[in-house]
């Protein structure tokens, strides 16, 4: 049943030192930290994944702010989700919130209330959009490709003479779309053409 604090700056507020004695005062056993603009590109992963990765069910971890944490509503609800279901608590000094006490509960199954509604907007905006374009005449997916192109793609390959990548740009195709027409047996490329 560890305290673990983590501490991270954002670009309007770059003062890790308070949140650091925050959490030092609050009783953490040992505190992590990392500035939004500190990018180690020989560092793989970040101090948030090596905190995640040391919490054990009934360690607490605990921050000053929610914004902290999470970096988006979705990535805060899916730490919730996840720290609910293993059994870590959290506690966020700013927002009051201590999932360790019963009204933590609470805050748990809002943080799912918000995640189902987050996905079902989504949901909806997506099939929106898709209508909206319907309506228009746009089917959407990749267009068709015609049989010359096809035959073209074919006789390149097989003369070979070009590359798949010179071929593709010739036929203004991706250099999947060339495979999935060359691997053809020649019963399904006479298929095609009629």
């Amino acid at each position: 049943m560890k305290l673990i604090g983590y501490a991270r700056t954002t670009i309007i507020d770059n003062d890790l030192d308070a949140q650091i004695n925050t959490l030092t005062n609050f009783g953490c056993d040992e505190i992590h930290h990392e500035s939004f603009d500190v990018i180690d590109e020989k560092q793989l992963t970040s101090e948030l994944e090596t905190v995640l990765s040391k919490l054990q069910p009934d360690d607490t971890l605990v921050i000053c702010s929610l914004n902290r944490l999470g970096r988006s509503t979705r990535q805060l609800t899916e730490l919730t989700q996840e720290f609910k279901g293993s059994g870590i608590h959290l506690v966020s000094l700013d927002d009051e919130i201590d999932t360790r006490e019963p009204m933590g509960e609470i805050y748990f199954k809002m943080m799912n209330s918000l995640a189902h509604m987050e996905c079902n907007l989504i949901k909806e905006r997506t099939l929106v959009g898709l209508n909206n374009a319907r309506k228009k005449g746009k089917i959407g997916g990749r267009p068709k490709i015609d049989d010359r192109t096809v035959k073209r793609i074919r006789h390149l390959y097989h003369e070979k003479r070009e590359t798949i990548q010179f071929i593709a740009s010739k036929c203004n195709v991706s250099i999947g779309t060339c495979y999935k027409y060359i691997n053809l047996s020649e019963n399904e490329a006479a298929k095609l053409s009629q």
